[in-house]
C-alpha cells in the first residue's frame, strides 16, 4: 500500500478519521510512502525537528520509496490526464501526481483522504472522506 500525505496528516493531527486510517496502515502487508510525500508532510506539519514524522515512520514500519523513473513516468501521466489544467475533476497537484506515480508503478492500492484520487484510476486502499 502507498500512503498519501493526506492520510498521514490526518493520523498525525489526530483528526476524526485518524483511528480508521491508522487501522488500515497497521493491517497492511506493505506500508510504503513516496519520498516526495515526506517532504510535503514536513511542510504541512511544520515539524522543525522531523522527529514526529520520523517516529511515525519507524513505529508504523513505513518504507520510504525513492522517486525512480517508473514513478516519474506515471506521475507525468497523472499530470497530463488528472492534473490541474487537464480538465479532470481530480485536479491533482505536484505531490498528488508523484503519489499517483508511486501507486501505479508498484501496482499498490493508495490510502488517501478526500476526493481528488477518487476521480482517477488508482486503486483505493479504503474509502475515507
Amino acid at each position: 500500500m502507498i500512503i498519501d500525505t493526506s492520510a498521514m496528516v490526518s493520523i498525525l493531527r489526530g483528526e476524526n478519521d485518524a483511528g480508521v486510517l491508522l487501522d488500515v496502515v497497521s493491517g497492511a502487508r506493505q506500508r510504503n510512502v513516496s519520498a516526495a510525500s515526506i517532504l510535503e508532510l514536513t511542510i504541512v506539519l511544520s515539524d522543525p525537528t522531523d522527529s514526529l514524522i520520523d517516529d511515525f515512520l519507524d513505529d508504523a514500519k513505513i518504507v520510504v520509496l525513492d522517486v525512480d523513473t517508473d514513478h516519474l513516468r506515471w506521475a507525468r501521466h497523472a499530470h497530463r490526464i488528472y492534473g490541474r489544467g487537464s480538465g479532470s475533476p481530480a485536479k491533482l497537484n505536484f505531490g498528488d501526481c508523484l503519489v499517483y506515480g508511486a501507486a501505479k508503478a508498484t501496482a499498490s492500492p493508495l490510502l488517501y483522504k478526500g476526493n481528488d484520487f477518487s476521480h482517477t484510476d488508482v486503486r483505493p486502499a479504503v474509502r475515507v472522506r
